[in-house]
C-alpha cells in the first residue's frame, strides 16, 4: 500500500465505536474512509445508516465479509475482542483492536499468531502511546535533558463507576472493572516513558460501591529492569474529576451514584456517541517523570520541565485523540513497517493489568514474565 485509501469497518457502535465515527466521516483524515459498521442493535444500525449513508450489518461476521473493507476496528465488548479479531484476520482485514487486547494471555497469543500467519497488522487502539504530549515527553527524555529516568508516577480520578454500565462492564472475569478497562492506559504510558521491561507488580484494588461488584479503584507499584519504578493509581468513584481540579475553569461532569448495571436501552439512550475533541495533555492524568537531572510534569494544563530551579513550559501540538490509531495503521501500511503498539506490546500491558488483580488477591508481589517488545525505530523520538 502506498497512498491508497484505507476503508474502515467499525465493529460495535457503542461508546468507543460511536466516538470515532465523526472523526472518520468526510475527508478530514487523508487516506482513511468510513466504509461500514456492525452492531447487534437495530436502532444503532438505523442511526448509523441515516447519519453516515453507509451500510450497517447485524454481525461482525457479515461486516468482515464485505469485500470493500481493508481494516476492522474491533470496538465490541472485551470478551469478544479475540473472536472478532480472528474473524477479521481470517477475512484478510487488518485490525485495530480496542484495549484491552483480550481478556486472557492465551487469547492474545492466538490473535498475535493469526495476524503473523496472515501477514496482516494488529494494532492496539486508544493507547497513550499515540498521544502527541507523550511523544513530546519521550523526545525530551531521548534528548538527555532529563537524564536517566528512574521513576514515573501517574494518577487519575474520574466518575467511571458512576456512568451507565452494562453487566459485562462490571464483571471482572469478562474484562470489566477499572483495572482491565482503565489501567491499560496508565500501563502503556509508564512503559513507553521508562522504555524498559516491567518485572514485578505489587497492587491493591478496591470495591466500594454496593451493587457494583467490580474493582473501582487501584494503586500499583511496578518494578522495571534496571531499577526503575512506576506508581499508577486510579479512582473511578467520582466526587472529583482530576481534569477540572488541575485546570480551573474546565467543566466537571456530575453523575448520580449508581447501584447496579443497566440494560442496553439505558446505556445507549443518547444515540451514537459524540466525537472526542483534540487534547493537549494525556487526557486527565497527572504524571511525574523523574530523571537524574529534573522532573517532567504532564497535566491537563500542559507539560512543564522542572530542572535547576527553573520551571520551563513545553509546547505540545494537539493530539489526534481516538483517530490516532487509524493514522498509525495507515502510515505503517504506507511505509511497509509494523504498527505500534502491536499485539505483543498489548499482551505485555494486559499481563501487567492481570498482575495487578493477582497481586491484590494474594496480597503479595507478582512477577511479570513477558519480554519488553522493541519500540520500532519510527516511534523513537
Amino acid at each position: 500500500m502506498t497512498e491508497a485509501t484505507l476503508r474502515i469497518g467499525i465493529a460495535g457502535l457503542g461508546g468507543a465505536g460511536g466516538k470515532v465515527l465523526p472523526l472518520l466521516a468526510g475527508d478530514a483524515l487523508d487516506g482513511l474512509v468510513l466504509g461500514a459498521a456492525a452492531d447487534l442493535r437495530p436502532e444503532a444500525r438505523d442511526a448509523f445508516e441515516q447519519t453516515y449513508g453507509r451500510p450497517a450489518y447485524a454481525s461482525v461476521e457479515a461486516l468482515c465479509r464485505a469485500p470493500d473493507l481493508d481494516l476492522i476496528y474491533v470496538a465490541t465488548p472485551s470478551p469478544l475482542h479475540c473472536a472478532n479479531t480472528l474473524t477479521a484476520l481470517a477475512a484478510g482485514k487488518h485490525v485495530l483492536c480496542e484495549k484491552p487486547l483480550a481478556t486472557s494471555l492465551d487469547d492474545c497469543d492466538r490473535m498475535i499468531a493469526a495476524a503473523r500467519a496472515a501477514g496482516l497488522l494488529l494494532v492496539q487502539g486508544h493507547s497513550k502511546v499515540f498521544d502527541a504530549p507523550v511523544h513530546a515527553m519521550r523526545a525530551l527524555i531521548a534528548s538527555g535533558r532529563l537524564g536517566r529516568v528512574f521513576q514515573v508516577d501517574c494518577w487519575n480520578c474520574n466518575d467511571w463507576m458512576r456512568r451507565p454500565r452494562l453487566p459485562a462492564e462490571l464483571d471482572t472475569e469478562a474484562g470489566g472493572g477499572v483495572v482491565l478497562r482503565q489501567a491499560p492506559q496508565l500501563v502503556d504510558l509508564v512503559r513507553v516513558l521508562i522504555g524498559r521491561a516491567p518485572r514485578t507488580v505489587r497492587a491493591v484494588t478496591g470495591r466500594h460501591a454496593p451493587g457494583l461488584d467490580t474493582e473501582g479503584n487501584f494503586a500499583a507499584l511496578i518494578g522495571f529492569d534496571g531499577g526503575a519504578a512506576a506508581t499508577i493509581a486510579f479512582n473511578g468513584y467520582g466526587h472529583l474529576s482530576l481534569g477540572p481540579l488541575l485546570a480551573p475553569g474546565a467543566a466537571a461532569s456530575v453523575r448520580a451514584t449508581r447501584t447496579g448495571p443497566v440494560g442496553a436501552a439505558e446505556k445507549y439512550a443518547g444515540g451514537l456517541a459524540a466525537a472526542a475533541g483534540p487534547r493537549r495533555a494525556p487526557t486527565n492524568e497527572l504524571a511525574l517523570v523523574s530523571g537524574e537531572q529534573g522532573v517532567l510534569v504532564a497535566a491537563p494544563t500542559g507539560l512543564t520541565l522542572h530542572a535547576n530551579g527553573v520551571a520551563e513550559p513545553l509546547s505540545v501540538p494537539d493530539t489526534a485523540g481516538r483517530a490516532a490509531g487509524f493514522i498509525e495503521l495507515r502510515d505503517a501500511l504506507r511505509e511497509g513497517r509494523p504498527g505500534f503498539p502491536d499485539g505483543s506490546w498489548a499482551r505485555t500491558t494486559l499481563e501487567v493489568c492481570l498482575a495487578i488483580l493477582e497481586s491484590a488477591r494474594l496480597g503479595a508481589e507478582v512477577p511479570v514474565r513477558s519480554a519488553q517488545p522493541a519500540i520500532p525505530e519510527e516511534h523513537r523520538p
